[in-house]
Order: C-alpha cells, then structure tokens, then sequence
C-alpha cells in the first residue's frame, strides 16, 4: 500500500467520523477538484487558451467547493454568485500587475533543476502566471464566501423583517470574525510555504534587497496579497448581493399583498 493511499483512507475515515454524509461529501469534492485542475493542466499543455481554460474550470472549482458545503439553496445559489464576482474582480487585478512585476516563470535558483532540459515548450509564462495566481486564490474565496452566507442567512432566517442598516451592521461584524480567521489561515499557509524559501535565501546569503526584488519571493508575496484582497472583497459583495435579496424578497411580498 503506497502512502497516499493509506493518507488518504487516513483522512476518509477522519472526514467520515467527524463530518458524516457532510465529510463524505467533502472528501469526494476533494478528488473532483483535483481532477479538474489536472484537466486545465492537461489543456493548457494542448495549446488550448489558457483564459477559457482558467474560467471554466475556476469556475468549476467554485462551484464544486460550495456545493460541498451542504448548504441551502439560498445560500449556495448567493456563495456561487459572491465567489464568481470576487473572481472576476480579482482576475482585473491580476492581469496588468503580473504583467508589471514580470515575476512569471522560473527564477535564477531554478537553473540548476533546469540544466539539460529543453525550455521550447511553446507556452506564455506571462499567461501561465496569472492563471497560478487567480487558482492560488479560489481555495479562500469560497471559504469566506460559504462562511459568511451562511453566517448572514441564519440571521435572515431568525430576523426576517430586519433593516437594511441593521443587516449591513450585523454582517459587518460578523463577517470581520470570519475574515479574519480566513485571513489567519491564508497568512499561515503562506508561511509554512515561505519556511523553505527563506531557508534557501539564508544559505545562499542574499541581502534584504536581493530578497525583495527575487522572483521567486515576488511571486509568493503576490499570491498572499491576491488571495487576501480576495478574502477582503467577499464581504462587501457578499453582504451586496444579500442587500439586491432582500429588497427583491420585500417587492415580491408587497406584490402579493396587492
């Protein structure tokens, strides 16, 4: 038995005993998601355009991750579209900084791993990057999307009739605790990340400004600050389109009424 196998019967019966149907869910939303980024690999290595590539199967990591939540259908249908937005947005941003910074494709400390091998693969690193950079980034838009529409639906459901100020000063409390845990947790994995890198600066003795101005550094530092603007962006979206909810919901009544 190979060791991903058992980690991964490990983390089944984890998921199992603590989450339930829940966990199985999750666990099988696991493999789908990393059978399509193998597809959009696999596509992008046939020369198929790299942007289609990257929002259709964004767009299907999205959908797969908030549906693996097990939420209502308010909720999920109002995540999905909080997340796409929050995607698109991003994607504006990340076009003409990744293009500015030019911190695409492989650094000087790569050149040893890449002696002897042929570099004519015929791909754009410039478009390669910026599909690295928006992926990197999905993982926690749809945590904070599903946190804080779920976060915000029970409130709806609880207080129904409640106020527009009332529902954006409750949200906004609400959804600082959530984002700042997600925060936490993209700020964490960056540096678990970073620990190698910067044992790697250490050895080779770069200077602080040979640190800043690597690429290598440049490109994560980039992934941080997109995944963080990401997080920062699901809650005024989020909290948006919950507003466009609740005023087409007190129409629709008042239509009913009449």
């Amino acid at each position: 038995m190979s060791v991903l196998l058992m980690l991964s019967i490990i983390l089944f019966v984890l998921m199992l005993v603590v989450g339930g149907v829940k966990g199985i869910g999750a666990f099988i939303s696991l493999w789908i998601s990393f059978a399509i980024l193998v597809v959009m690999m696999l596509l992008i290595s046939f020369q198929f355009n790299p942007f289609w590539v990257l929002l259709i199967g964004g767009s299907c990591l999205l959908t797969v991750t908030v549906l693996s939540a097990g939420a209502d259908e308010r909720t999920t249908t109002i995540a999905l579209l909080a997340s796409f937005l929050v995607m698109i947005m991003l994607l504006v941003v990340i076009l003409p900084t990744e293009h500015l910074v030019i911190a695409q494709g492989f650094a000087e400390e790569n050149s040893e791993d890449l002696e002897g091998l042929s570099l004519a693969i015929n791909i754009d690193f410039g478009t390669l990057g910026i599909v690295a950079a928006l992926l990197a980034t999905l993982g926690a838009i749809a945590e904070a999307s599903v946190a804080i529409t779920t976060g915000v639906g029970e409130l709806l459901n609880e207080r129904p009739n409640i106020s527009n100020k009332d529902l954006i000063d409750v949200s906004q409390v609400l959804g600082k605790q959530i984002i700042g845990t997600a925060v936490n947790t993209v700020l964490f994995g960056f540096l678990a990340d970073f620990l190698s890198l910067a044992v790697l600066f250490g050895k080779l003795q770069y200077t602080f400004g040979e640190i800043i101005n690597a690429k290598l550094f440049t490109s994560s530092m980039l992934s941080l600050l997109y995944a963080l603007l990401g997080v920062l962006l699901t809650l005024p979206v989020t909290i948006g389109i919950f507003l466009l909810y609740q005023k087409r919901q007190k129409h629709h009544t008042s239509g009913e009424k009449l």
